[in-house]
């Protein structure tokens, strides 16, 4: 790997989180299970020691390769589907399945163990483990092509299957879920285009933070989050919210990396679902893997802001 990609990778959020979950793996999986926690989910040992290829497309905005986002006239951000890079690497992949046309990546969103019988929908079909670093542009064309392996593919319930599926199976008596969705070749115009699809408002049953330190040292040091008023709020401006192009010029992860910068805002929804949030002080909001961000107005954001410390 040239030393532009590796000065790049280590600029943003998404490489170190997704190469930190590829390195916990099964033991971080079995651990959480036993502790009856959430499920991180099925692609986590078997997805991630792949190739740079789409893991740079999807999240280096420092690169030829990543699908560089159009800003329309309108103020609107066009994040363009994913493709194949000419030429590959060595690195990790993010967990990614083809299906009817478009292509769903892993996901900020995580789910209960006690809720994942009442999200399963039904059966899609199955996933071919066809996507790897020698793959050529016509495997991304395979319905249910992934980087996965095999795992049966679910709609879920309340949830529309054109951004959300859901991977299933069971092992040992133990069920095992995650969550993939499409965000990539769509226009983001607010945040209702995205948070409005999470299904947050009205829909929150409690919320927790973490720090930076203890997001970056993986350590479950969540802080409960008892104004439930202002993350009401907070929820309710968050649809209104201006989306960014994350390009190398423009994106404030880069140099917010500390405690006095940094919170993960975790909500709980009422189906079981947790949904993860990076916020940066200032009043910057990230969710999932793309090239694309949020920005709230200064005086909202500082409310909840306030709270998380």
């Amino acid at each position: 790997m040239n030393n532009g990609i590796k000065q790049a990778m280590h600029t943003i959020e998404i490489p170190e989180e997704l190469s930190k979950r590829s390195k916990l793996g099964i033991s971080q999986a079995k651990q959480e299970q036993k502790k009856g926690k959430r499920v991180k989910g099925l692609g986590i040992a078997v997805a991630l020691f792949v190739s740079i290829g789409t893991f740079t497309l999807l999240n280096n905005p420092t690169t030829n390769h990543s699908p560089t986002p159009i800003v329309t006239e309108e103020g609107a951000v066009h994040l363009p589907a994913i493709t194949l890079p000419e030429e590959n690497s060595v690195a990790d992949m993010i967990g990614l399945i083809v299906y009817n046309g478009n292509i769903y990546t892993q996901t900020r969103t995580e789910i209960d163990v006690e809720a994942i019988e009442g999200l399963i929908g039904e059966k899609l079909g199955i996933t071919k483990g066809t996507i790897d670093e020698w793959s050529k542009q016509e495997a991304y064309d395979e319905e249910f092509a992934s980087t996965i392996g095999v795992a049966d593919v679910y709609s879920v319930n309340g949830y529309d299957k054109e951004f959300r599926i859901m991977t299933y199976r069971e092992q040992d008596g133990e069920m095992h879920a995650e969550f993939y969705e499409h965000l990539n070749g769509i226009t983001i115009k607010s945040g209702e285009d995205i948070f409005g699809k999470l299904k947050l408002k009205g829909n929150i049953a409690s919320a927790y933070y973490r720090t930076f330190n203890d997001w970056d040292n993986d350590m479950d040091h969540h802080q409960p989050i008892t104004d439930m008023d202002t993350v009401t709020t907070f929820v309710t401006e968050l649809y209104h919210a201006k989306p960014l192009s994350r390009t190398e010029e423009s994106d404030p992860i880069g140099h917010s990396r500390s405690d006095e910068q940094f919170r993960e805002l975790s909500l709980k929804l009422n189906d079981g679902t947790i949904v993860r949030l990076t916020l940066l002080k200032g009043g910057y909001i990230y969710y999932g893997f793309m090239n694309a961000y949020f920005k709230m107005e200064e005086d909202d954001f500082s409310k909840l802001w306030a709270t998380l410390n």
